[in-house]
């Protein structure tokens, strides 16, 4: 690995993704689990105030990480909002969808109109979850970019090959690698979100709430595993061919990467292309396990704060080897490894790199020390009963 402006960006853009997903991440959890661990009206409250204070600002590293991938990666980020344009746009419809919920939520005391809008909580927080995981997924098996330079053509830069609505469709499609990989992550990330949202409501939550948390925790986590364990493998068959091996050149690659690109492809196939890197991408899966052990004997013993430190770790060690692994392709191309998208030739000037990197140093430490304040303010438990005092004496002045 090299210790370029190229790498130091590729590292901070899946800083950011990772500090949405952990973030954001629990309160999709909490979402989700709004209406199977809250039976009564005030105990829905206390669940939707749990994450009150935090949720909309948790959004912002979805944002953040957009704009740094747009500035440091444009291409990759032209070709990415192209190919997976519609999910995208679903994702974000959905997002929008979330806020309205939990801001009309309360505009009525109907119980028809409560309970409209808390499955649209629950169904809009599992359907940003999985899609989020389902990208996630296409994008690590490879999915049809072309380098339209190496056909001669310098204007389209890398485009997508499928046409609307397969290249909707396929993203989906089981019958496609990269769409059934899509799915199998989807899935395994529906199941992480759950358990990262089951450790915020144990740490936030006292008594009924917190309690059902604990049992949807203990009979999500053994699932998680079995597909974390299947996901893993999959990843490991991940092959790509390459078409031509000349045209390996536009990836733009340092010339010692090349080489051991090259040194490992057997007969115009690159295999396990995920798995370049075996020893430090088994240590950080290993480590995942382990947190995810951790997490368990937490949540079995009501430690929230255990719980989520745990299931922090479990997300950033497996997210740190798939980095790892994917390094330095940014979006492999199933059409031809030399189509793909790397840090190299998907990024921006040495100049804009370096006057991004001195902003970024900046202005960084400042936000999230801004966060972790907020998150001290309201870091204290809530329960049904405490929320039925406060509105009683409310009601009293």
């Amino acid at each position: 690995m090299h210790f370029d402006l190229p790498t130091i960006w590729a590292i901070l853009v899946t800083i950011l993704i990772a500090g949405y997903i952990v973030t954001d991440g629990f309160d999709l959890g909490v979402g989700i689990l709004h209406g199977i661990v809250a039976k009564t009206d005030i105990e829905k409250r206390v669940t939707i105030n749990a994450i009150g204070p935090v949720w909309d600002g948790n959004e912002v590293w979805f944002i953040t990480a957009g704009g740094a991938a747009f500035a440091a990666f444009p291409e990759l980020y032209a070709a990415l909002f192209s190919s997976l344009y519609i999910a995208l746009f679903v994702v974000l419809l959905a997002l929008i969808y979330r806020a309205v919920s939990f801001e009309f939520r309360s505009k009525e005391e109907s119980e028809g109109w409560r309970k409209f809008w808390d499955q649209s909580i629950f169904w809009s927080s599992l359907l940003v979850a999985l899609l989020i995981g389902v990208a996630i997924g296409n994008i690590l098996a490879g999915i049809p970019i072309k380098n339209s330079v190496i056909e001669g053509d310098v204007l389209h830069g890398f485009v997508y090959a499928e046409k609307f609505p397969m290249s909707f469709i396929n993203l989906v499609n089981p019958f496609k690698f990269h769409g059934l990989f899509g799915l199998l992550v989807g899935v395994t990330t529906v199941l992480f979100i759950i358990m990262h949202g089951v450790s915020w409501l144990i740490w936030k939550t006292e008594g009924s709430i917190a309690e059902r948390a604990r049992s949807v925790g203990m009979k999500v986590w053994l699932p998680f595993v079995i597909m974390y364990v299947i996901c893993t493998g999959l990843a490991y068959t991940i092959s790509f061919k390459i078409g031509n091996p000349e045209n390996l050149k536009y990836l733009n690659l340092p010339q010692d990467m090349m080489q051991q690109i090259a040194s490992m492809v057997q007969g115009n196939v690159l295999p396990h292309a995920l798995f370049r890197f075996p020893v430090i991408e088994l240590i950080l899966i290993v480590l995942a396990a382990l947190s995810a052990v951790g997490w368990l004997l937490a949540v079995k013993n009501m430690k929230g704060g255990q719980a989520f430190l745990f299931s922090t770790l479990t997300f950033l060690f497996a997210g740190f080897a798939v980095m790892f692994g994917a390094y330095p392709l940014a979006v492999p191309s199933s059409i031809g490894l030399e189509h793909s998208i790397t840090i190299y030739n998907g990024c921006s000037s040495q100049l804009t790199l370096t006057v991004m990197l001195v902003a970024a140093i900046i202005f960084t430490p400042i936000v999230i020390a801004y966060q972790a304040w907020v998150y001290k303010m309201f870091l204290f438990k809530i329960s049904p009963e405490s929320l039925k005092k406060e509105i009683e004496e409310a009601a009293e002045h």
